[in-house]
């Protein structure tokens, strides 16, 4: 499959030129355009898994020439998302089911450690935020917004100002699998960051900690099942 016969639509609606249209509304070089498009289309689902990323369609529908757009996939190629192969070119990389299964064992080690940090220092101002950024995301979305609302939500529950690095770690992780979530809606009837926002507002990082991991395991479950009723690799 190749680039131009990409899916038109992600899960929240979005198409590759609205991608491009908000992408382009800021200064950014080429280089930069064309990592932040293909980026967001691969992490958003606008971009399949095991993909052909053909250069001159990319390009073409970018606005941009080669050069920034082959630069851009070995940037994306050195964070996960895009391998290079003889003869193929470039793809949107597929993960095994073991794979995913590392990720998430390796989210949820992660993740528990900057919640507990985060929950420790918790304070009157962030938990009313992280409330009201719970209410957001567990309710009714317009278009295009549910993968910033959750980058929103959960860099707030981990304190991502005081904790950059940690934060960088986890998204990158959550960006590697996140295609298979929103693209698939694996993550359809998951209604849980209210509760989280609840325990940890509170201070119980015990019963937080429960509630995202036993989350996390059904998310991983899930793409895991999808991932075998699209004849995924194992």
């Amino acid at each position: 499959m190749t680039v131009g016969h990409a899916r038109h639509d992600s899960a929240e609606g979005r198409t590759f030129a609205d991608v491009v249209a908000r992408a382009s509304g800021g200064a950014r070089t080429a280089g930069q355009l064309s990592y932040d498009v293909i980026r967001e289309c691969i992490i958003t689902g606008l971009l399949a898994p095991g993909e052909h990323l053909r250069q001159e369609d990319l390009a073409e529908r970018i606005g941009v020439s080669r050069i920034p757009v082959r630069t851009a996939l070995m940037q994306l190629e050195s964070e996960g998302l895009v391998s290079f192969h003889p003869h193929r070119g470039a793809v949107v990389r597929a993960l095994t089911v073991e794979q995913v299964r590392e990720i998430y064992q390796l989210r949820a080690l992660v993740e528990a450690h900057a919640l507990r940090k985060s929950v420790a220092r918790m304070t009157s101002a962030r938990a009313a935020r992280l409330r009201e950024l719970a209410e957001v995301l567990d309710g009714p979305h317009e278009k295009g917004t549910l993968h910033g609302q959750r980058t929103d939500f959960y860099r707030e529950l981990y304190d991502a100002g005081d904790n950059p690095f940690t934060i960088g770690i986890i998204e990158d992780l959550r960006n590697v699998v996140n295609r298979y979530l929103v693209g698939r809606h694996v993550a359809h009837g998951l209604r849980y960051h209210r509760e989280l926002a609840r325990l940890a507002a509170r201070g119980d990082a015990d019963a937080a900690e429960e509630v995202l991991r036993g989350y996390l395991a059904e998310y991983c479950r899930r793409v895991i099942e999808t991932m075998a009723d699209e004849g995924e690799p194992a």
